[in-house]
């Protein structure tokens, strides 16, 4: 995905993304470009036209868009337990699309490089984009997620965070 930022507004360096945006953006495509309508009930509420249209804007602000392996294999998790497996390959094809398009890159967290009161709290997947942010510090991080509790733990860890909602209704 060759973005630009809009005139007058500074690219940042790094978004970290979690997992229900981008369950949330295939959603999105799976309903309304795949046909998918069965799934409709699991998309947000708020997630419409317009918000991904947001959501598209801002993507396109970040130099660098990441996530961990632990989020990818959530994504394997919800497809496999929330969806027709009839239609388990053409999610996939969309998820690799989503990621050669958007051009994330995907790192791995060790648990045990993780803080045990982090993963014990909130589990491995928000510990590894937390900690995922804190190695990445110098380049000013933003964690995307839908999740309030992870969100809450971002404040307390001093990590930047926005919420899924704030980048679909701005202002």
């Amino acid at each position: 995905m060759k973005t630009y930022a809009p005139f007058g507004v500074r690219q940042r360096d790094l978004l970290i993304l979690d997992t229900g945006p981008i369950r949330e953006l295939i959603l999105f495509h799976a309903v309304y470009d795949l046909g998918f309508r069965s799934l409709s009930p699991q998309l947000s509420p708020y997630f419409d036209v317009s918000a991904h249209e947001h959501l598209s804007n801002f993507l396109g602000l970040f130099r660098e868009r990441t996530t961990s392996a632990s989020v990818v294999a959530e994504l394997h998790r919800w497809i496999r337990d929330h969806t027709d497996p009839s239609g388990h390959r053409q999610l996939w094809e969309r998820i690799y699309h989503e990621f050669r398009n958007l051009g994330m890159n995907e790192e791995v967290i060790k648990l045990l490089d993780m803080p045990i009161g982090v993963v014990a709290a909130h589990g491995p997947i928000d510990a590894s984009l937390i900690e995922l942010a804190k190695r990445h510090l110098d380049r000013n991080p933003v964690i995307l997620t839908l999740d309030s509790r992870l969100y809450a733990e971002c404040i307390k860890a001093r990590v930047r965070s926005d919420l899924l909602i704030q980048v679909c209704y701005p202002g």
